[in-house]
């Protein structure tokens, strides 16, 4: 199948009227009835500012996460504009992509 792969990307201390901003953009997800998505801790990164975000001993804060969909292409603009409507602080990548779903749900 032809979608989309749609990353939103920000430190775990980034914040949006008091909460973490990749549960917003999740929160806003479910509202649009997608359901499927993953979440992953990255070790470092490295912002448009070119500040380092990262899992440190003592401080795990500023860890980078990535919050993943895979959408066809309405759903990808339409979750786009919900987070662009939201003036939520995150990066955003989208690629198109091919994808199979193998087996039984």
């Amino acid at each position: 199948m032809k979608g989309f792969e749609l990353i939103f990307i920000a430190p775990r201390s980034r914040r949006h009227d008091g909460k973490p901003v990749l549960d917003t953009v999740a929160k806003l997800a479910k509202a649009q009835g997608i359901t499927r998505m993953t979440r992953r801790d990255d070790i470092e990164g490295i912002g448009a500012n070119g500040h380092t975000h990262s899992a440190h001993f003592f401080e795990a804060t500023d860890e980078p996460q990535e919050l993943m969909f895979v959408l066809d292409g309405g759903e990808c603009d339409k979750l786009i504009r919900a987070v662009e409507e939201a003036e939520l602080p995150v990066f955003c990548l989208r690629r198109q992509i091919d994808y199979w779903q193998f087996g039984a749900n």
